[in-house]
């Protein structure tokens, strides 16, 4: 296993579950404990990744290795727009973060419920190819999100309202240093909402 697959999984795994373990490494891997604390046993003597009682953690040289990229959206029905989003964010680093809106936020922005729930929304962004982590989204900003998150690449749709200046700006204010791209899309007319309008 390489290297950067093994400071992938300590990166995903304590974004995921709050903390980073062997046995959580290797499941992300799809090895075993044995497999996975041999692995881990040799990125800890380079210095990149740190063991404690909280479990495994990256060290600065680790996370530098890393070039995470994060996308957000509501994914209610998952398509094909969604699917050439979260291929065209995974070609910008080595792991992609996707931070699924919550219902409340569904509501919010598109004045009505969603068509699936926040937990089944996560569960099926998780299930793509490509997406390391798939998180649901905070009840604060998106700068909250970031802050946990730390990405280098924020991935914004062509569609989404953000702008890309003003994120960079405030991450920087906050202490992070990242970019923002805006994704282009060869299916502008594959949306959620005509898919929710058309049934």
């Amino acid at each position: 296993m390489k290297e950067l697959d093994v400071l992938r999984a300590v990166y995903s795994t304590a974004l995921l579950e709050g903390r980073s373990t062997v046995d959580a490494v290797a499941k992300f891997l799809g090895e075993s404990r044995p497999e996975a604390a041999e692995e881990l046993q040799a990125v800890v003597a380079l210095g990149l990744v740190s063991v404690d009682e909280g479990g495994l953690s990256l060290m600065p040289e680790g996370r530098s290795k890393l070039r995470v990229v994060m996308i957000g959206g509501a994914f209610e029905i998952i398509h094909p727009g969604h699917l050439h989003t979260i291929e065209q964010a995974k070609k910008l680093g080595d792991t992609l973060v996707v931070v699924v809106a919550t219902d409340k936020n569904i509501v919010k922005n598109k004045g009505r419920e969603p068509v699936t729930t926040q937990d089944w929304r996560v569960k099926l962004v998780a299930a793509v190819r490509g997406v390391d982590v798939s998180l649901a989204g905070g009840t604060g900003s998106i700068y909250d999100t970031l802050e946990k998150v730390r990405p280098d690449v924020v991935a914004l749709g062509y569609d989404q309202i953000h702008n890309p200046a003003d994120i960079e700006a405030e991450a920087r204010r906050r202490g992070l240093l990242l970019s923002v791209v805006r994704l282009s899309t060869p299916l502008p007319d594959v949306k959620t909402s005509k898919i929710v309008n058309a049934l």
